[in-house]
């Protein structure tokens, strides 16, 4: 057991479900000399969880997470990616299954361990231990011509036609690691579940942009405003500590009003008196 993750140290985020590869994974980079920290193997019995948690984020170098279809659905883990990101935490993401990027991830360097645990293994220990799990798009960028600009705009708009408004990021991302548009489609095209979809937009790779799309219209006009949000993240610090604008933030995004939020935002306190405190305390909002 780690006495602490330390500010040298990585802490792994994954889903549950998938602590089959992770433990083996951290174990693996453990032997290699990376300080890792788990919470499986790290948290005393004595320790509060979700304190140690965040004390273990806090602290951290940065992140390596789990990616799957189950790691991507968990608010934990969203909350722990957002939460580093936010705090200017390196974050390094594995796969271990085809899964649809979480947007915040979806701009990073991924290590694809869909293909192989070894090789995947080796490539954590590179960048972990270069130490800037994310500078691999920096180093490609100065060796990878540049492609012509129509053809970045093209796949912008055809990317977005499919994707949506996450399109842009990606192209930008896959711009610096490809010297053809061939190759830039090929990759784009790793993010389009649908295989029919695929398949039209790589043989759609030489033809003219698309015409521009209308802007959308949003369905539903929000009506919590961010002030609001904002002073129930406050609020909530005091029972949740650091990860309360993430949490508040999060939720109000299901929310129809004020009064809905702060239920929400109340189920996550631990106890019923601090939950009635805080229902109180936010009475007014």
């Amino acid at each position: 057991m780690n006495e602490g993750v330390g500010a040298d140290g990585y802490f792994l985020s994954y889903s549950r479900s998938d602590e089959g590869f992770a433990l083996r994974l951290a174990k693996d980079l453990r032997a290699k000399g990376v300080n890792m920290w788990v919470d499986q193997l790290d948290i005393r019995p004595s320790e509060h969880w979700d304190r140690a948690i965040e004390r273990a984020v806090c602290a951290c170098r940065g992140l390596v997470v789990i990616l799957s279809p189950r790691s991507v659905a968990s608010d934990n883990v969203a909350d722990e990616i957002s939460f580093a990101i936010d705090n200017g935490k390196s974050v390094l993401p594995v796969m271990i299954e085809k899964c649809v990027l979480p947007l915040r991830i979806s701009r990073m360097h991924l290590i694809d361990a869909t293909t192989g645990y070894e090789k995947a293994l080796r490539q954590c220990l590179e960048e972990l231990n270069d130490g800037q799990p994310q500078s691999a798009p920096a180093r490609a960028r100065a060796t990878v011509p540049p492609l012509d600009p129509e053809i970045v705009a093209t796949a912008k708009q055809k990317l977005t036609a499919v994707l949506g408004p996450i399109a842009g990021i990606l192209v930008d991302k896959a711009v610096a690691r490809s010297s053809s548009a061939s190759e830039l489609y090929a990759l784009l095209a790793q993010h389009i579940e649908n295989e029919h979809e695929r398949a039209r937009f790589t043989q759609g790779s030489l033809q003219k942009p698309l015409a521009p799309a209308a802007p959308e219209q949003s369905a539903n006009a929000a009506t919590i405003s961010p002030g609001e949000i904002a002073s129930l993240a406050g609020a909530l610090t005091s029972y949740l500590g650091p990860m309360a604008p993430i949490v508040a933030k999060r939720e109000s995004r299901a929310c129809s009003s004020i009064a809905e939020l702060r239920q929400r935002l109340a189920a996550h306190i631990d106890g019923e008196a601090d939950r009635k405190s805080f229902l109180r305390q936010t009475a007014g909002g």
